[in-house]
């Protein structure tokens, strides 16, 4: 079934609001939290999530603390599916059961692609008709909006991840705060949750057509608002927060998020000019 959404004009990511002098979430922070001086730094310092730090240094020793703490990783597994989608075709009458064996044949044959790919190979079905069958399977809507609507550039994601996934941002909602996040094949709710944690929306998943899915890659791109940094060799969490500590330092950032995602540790750095920092390192599950 088609989902209709309706055009909004996006908006930037929400800054953190400063209702209340912070004061230093390190317990051991060698300044005094005095009065004045909370008032002196509340435009100082950097928030890593819900806690403000004073300085790089007491930055530095929330970062490995909450480094160590997704050091055992705890993210939702993904939900099996109620059937494989060639049965879900079958069952639906839009192919037979030999169509079936041929594309699962030549499919063993050749030790690659998906099934409903040759299923459009072989001629039993078109890309539309699997694409509602994946739908189907996965229990979330086809997103069939034509036009391509201007994203903020706080809701993309790495290329990398991009890549794991096969899934893209295709349409926000800030009224709504909702992030319609496009994929390919299976929906991967351990994404859609570390999504949620670091873009602080509601993901709402759908599926994409392969037409649609590589109309809106396109998009995914570096902007000159954003940075992404990789990093393939395995650090451990005093190494990790150095390197964000000292890029904070050289961009001001004033906001740091993490999340852990299957293959990777994923920490975004907010600049108060907008700008932000996208570090991707790897993941203690994918060890």
């Amino acid at each position: 079934m088609p989902l209709l959404l309706r055009s909004v004009l996006p908006d930037s990511h929400p800054a953190k609001v400063l209702t209340t002098l912070p004061r230093c979430t390190n317990v051991l922070c060698p300044k005094p939290p005095s009065l004045w001086q909370r008032w002196w730094a509340r435009h100082e310092g950097t928030w890593l999530e819900d806690g403000w730090y004073c300085s790089p240094d007491c930055f530095f020793d929330g970062l490995c603390q909450r480094l160590d703490d997704l050091g055992a990783p705890k993210h939702l597994a993904a939900k099996p599916n109620r059937l494989p989608l060639g049965l879900v075709m079958l069952s639906q009458r839009q192919i037979t059961a030999a169509q079936l064996r041929r594309a699962l044949e030549m499919q063993r044959c050749t030790q690659s692609g998906r099934i409903g790919e040759w299923l459009v190979k072989t001629g039993a079905v078109s890309e539309d008709q699997v694409t509602s069958a994946l739908a189907l399977q996965q229990g979330c809507p086809v997103f069939s909006l034509r036009e391509l609507q201007p994203l903020p550039t706080t809701m993309h994601w790495p290329r990398p991840l991009t890549e794991v996934y096969h899934a893209v941002p295709v349409f926000y909602s800030p009224a709504q705060s909702t992030l319609y996040i496009g994929f390919l094949e299976a929906v991967d709710h351990a994404f859609l949750y570390a999504v949620q944690q670091m873009l602080r929306c509601r993901p709402e998943p759908c599926i994409l057509p392969p037409v649609a899915f590589r109309q809106n890659l396109g998009r995914c791109d570096p902007s000159r608002a954003s940075e992404t940094i990789v990093i393939q060799q395995r650090q451990n969490a005093v190494e990790m927060a150095q390197a964000i500590g000292n890029y904070a330092q050289q961009v001001r950032a004033g906001h740091c998020i993490l999340t852990l995602c299957a293959t990777h540790l994923w920490i975004r750095l907010l600049c108060f000019s907008g700008f932000h920092v996208d570090f991707l390192f790897r993941s203690p599950a994918a060890s």
